[in-house]
């Protein structure tokens, strides 16, 4: 095959407006900016990809972001891409060399050079990261808010077809969170898979609490019941906590390679902005070989991002595993023509944008040195 080369590296700023506030830790969020990038071959095939770390979740400077983007550009820019970049299996630690790019850079950056390895080769991301990738996703709704927010949000998405549900806890008081976890399982039945997510919200004790009240709900796993690492080791380790457990936060603090000395763990959530795309497919082979099952989840990413996810989801499983993609319904706008679609809770990877037909270049900003 004819190497490619990337005869074209452009750079663009967008700022999309939320619909209602966007909370993570201590920063109150009311739009959500980053970076694309768009890629040209020499044979005029064409690719973008999104970089928008999320304050909060990242430490990423956005000044250093775009340092970073630049001198990828100074490094790539009318080279021939290296063979089998594809196989996400360190190929993109060793190119293009220079310093190590934030988690977020590496995401896009991968994310353009993937798109437009599939752009020549006419195929789907999918099907260039896999021979046999699912043909289409269940994704898990995202409840968040008050109490009558979330029972709404509830009975909206079960009217529209959805099967899986992810519940923000770890907010209000434990018993609040009890009681609204206990009303959710009411209200969707046993049948449709109901999953938690804490996010480090509280010590081994309110933990312990809160799993015993709710240890009849049937839930799926619950991501990151206390503060740390080293306390939720401690709470496998000497509570035997009634709840399966999901790390999410912790995944920045550990190795792919340390899984094979952990246990009690059901799944890993996979944000691939906060890891990259090739550290997240290192991540999730590791946790299947431990039997652990690996979740693609977003980081309020746009649609062009989220199209990403969705190819990516549809590699990682061989059984459909609820992806946590549910998170476009915070905007305002987005950086496509026709965002990305959910259609009874599912994802059709057949029907995903053609991004580059769709992008909403009046959304964009181009940067030029």
């Amino acid at each position: 095959m004819v190497p490619l080369k990337i005869s074209e590296f452009k750079i663009f700023k967008f700022s999309l407006g939320l619909l209602r506030p966007l909370i993570i830790g201590r920063h109150h969020l009311a739009e959500r900016t980053g970076f694309i990038i768009g890629l040209c071959s020499e044979n005029d095939h064409v690719s973008f990809g999104e970089i928008s770390p999320l304050p909060g979740l990242t430490m990423e400077d956005m000044s250093l972001v775009e340092t970073q983007i630049t001198s990828l550009r100074s490094s790539v820019l009318g080279c021939d891409l290296p063979d089998h970049l594809e196989a996400l299996s360190g190929g993109f630690d060793n190119w293009p060399g220079g310093d190590d790019p934030t988690p977020s850079v590496r995401f896009g950056f991968e994310t353009a050079i993937l798109n437009l390895i599939a752009a020549a080769r006419g195929l789907p991301l999918c099907k260039v990261i896999s021979d046999s990738p699912r043909d289409s996703i269940t994704v898990n709704g995202l409840l968040s808010g008050s109490p009558v927010d979330i029972i709404r949000k509830t009975t909206k998405l079960l009217g529209m077809g959805y099967a899986a549900f992810k519940l923000k806890v770890g907010r209000n008081s434990i018993q609040k969170d009890i009681e609204i976890t206990r009303d959710v399982r009411r209200l969707i039945g046993d049948d449709v898979i109901l999953r938690l997510d804490a996010n480090r919200a509280w010590g081994i004790d309110d933990a312990l609490v809160f799993a015993e009240a709710v240890a009849d709900c049937k839930i799926d796993y619950i991501e990151e019941p206390v503060e740390t690492l080293p306390l939720l080791k401690k709470l496998i380790d000497e509570t035997g906590l009634s709840l399966p457990l999901a790390l999410d936060e912790s995944l920045l603090e550990l190795t792919p390679e340390a899984f094979s000395s952990m246990s009690g763990i059901k799944a890993i959530v996979l944000k691939p902005t906060l890891l990259g795309l090739e550290k997240t497919m290192q991540f999730a082979r590791a946790a299947t070989a431990q039997g652990m099952t690996p979740v693609i989840s977003s980081a309020f990413e746009s649609s062009i991002g989220l199209t990403a996810l969705a190819h990516l989801a549809a590699c990682i499983n061989t059984t459909d595993v609820p992806a946590g993609l549910d998170t476009l319904d915070w905007f305002k706008e987005d950086l496509l023509v026709d965002p990305l679609g959910i259609e009874a809770g599912r994802i059709r990877i057949t029907e995903l944008p053609d991004i580059p037909r769709v992008i909403r270049r009046d959304l964009l900003t181009e940067i030029n040195y």
